[in-house]
């Protein structure tokens, strides 16, 4: 997406403008940004609009104009999304989405079929490895492990201090664990 932002810029820096400017982009990188519904990822093509700025007034600032390509990271409410575990506890899973952002799966919201994953964790789990393989071998569970990739929908966006974590949901069809393909 295109758009275009406001920078102030201390006078002393007026002469490196661009600079300037890149720093604000930079300070917007990964950052929620509730204008766009979402997180700058990347910019590029970035430029002053125009030569001239507009003082500020009771400030030591000077306003300018900036145009940018943005890649902004915007998820909604029932998208699906790809996260890459790090974390099963005994009552959630804990992903991260491209490598970055937060999100997790209460145990509510996943599919029987993987909350043995999750009960390992607690008391008495080496029994229950026991079963796990039982059912495994006959076909009926799936394991979810740290490292590996699931697919699930998103059910809720919580923003707190700046930070967005993904609540999400893996009961629907084409949810769970995720393999992708590789060219070969």
């Amino acid at each position: 997406m295109s758009a275009l932002l406001t920078a102030e810029i201390h006078p002393a820096l007026l002469g490196e403008a661009l600079d300037a400017a890149r720093t604000k982009l930079d300070y917007l990188v990964l950052k929620w940004q509730p204008a766009w519904n979402g997180a700058l990822l990347s910019y590029s093509d970035e430029k002053l609009v125009r030569n001239e700025g507009l003082v500020l007034p009771f400030l030591p600032y000077v306003q300018l104009d900036i145009s940018a390509t943005f890649l902004v990271f915007a998820p909604t409410v029932g998208s699906t999304l790809v996260g890459k575990v790090h974390k099963v506890g005994s009552d959630y899973v804990g992903m991260l989405v491209l490598g970055v952002f937060n999100a997790v799966l209460p145990a509510k919201n996943i599919d029987k079929k993987y909350l043995g994953s999750l009960r390992m964790k607690g008391k008495g789990a080496t029994a229950e490895k026991k079963k796990r393989r039982t059912e495994q071998a006959e076909g009926d569970v799936e394991d979810i492990e740290e490292g590996c990739l699931l697919r699930f929908r998103v059910q809720t966006l919580n923003l707190e201090g700046g930070l967005l974590t993904i609540v999400g949901s893996m009961k629907g069809k084409g949810e769970g664990v995720y393999t992708p393909l590789v060219q070969a």
